[in-house]
């Protein structure tokens, strides 16, 4: 035990909250979102909507126009992106620098098995029109 503390104490982790009212100990740490791409990382990461310029929201669906979960939605060159929820539905904040001169941002969305979609989404419309998603039945070489 004195070890711990020891070490504790040494690392910098030991802090002194005799001077904090229980209050303040216990508030809840606010809600963010990461606002940062991870270097080298395979998986997006979703904007902050606090400091977004726009929020892309839609619905992405299969060739027979059943909701599509698990759908990936990136914004073109970067790994800033979203995924679709149990009923298809996204929600893709959008930073400003990503953003045309008229409002549009390039899109890319698609999934494993599935054909990619080269997509400009218009952030002024209030929901987007309707993805849908096609197999890829290129054969493997």
């Amino acid at each position: 035990m004195q070890v711990l503390f020891f070490l504790l104490l040494t690392t910098g982790l030991l802090l002194n909250t005799s001077s904090a009212s229980a209050q303040t100990a216990t508030a809840p740490l606010p809600a963010t979102t990461p606002a940062y791409e991870l270097p080298g990382s395979q998986f997006p990461i979703v904007p902050d909507e606090a400091t977004a310029a726009a929020v892309l929201t839609g619905a992405v669906m299969d060739e027979q126009g059943r909701p599509f979960p698990g759908a990936v939605l990136m914004i073109w060159k970067t790994k800033l992106g979203t995924e679709t929820d149990a009923s298809g539905r996204y929600r893709l904040p959008v930073p400003s620098h990503y953003l045309s001169r008229r409002g549009r941002v390039k899109i890319l969305a698609g999934q494993i098995g599935f054909l990619r979609q080269n997509l400009r989404l218009d952030a002024r419309l209030v929901e987007q029109p309707v993805i849908r998603l096609v197999p890829d039945v290129r054969p493997l070489h």
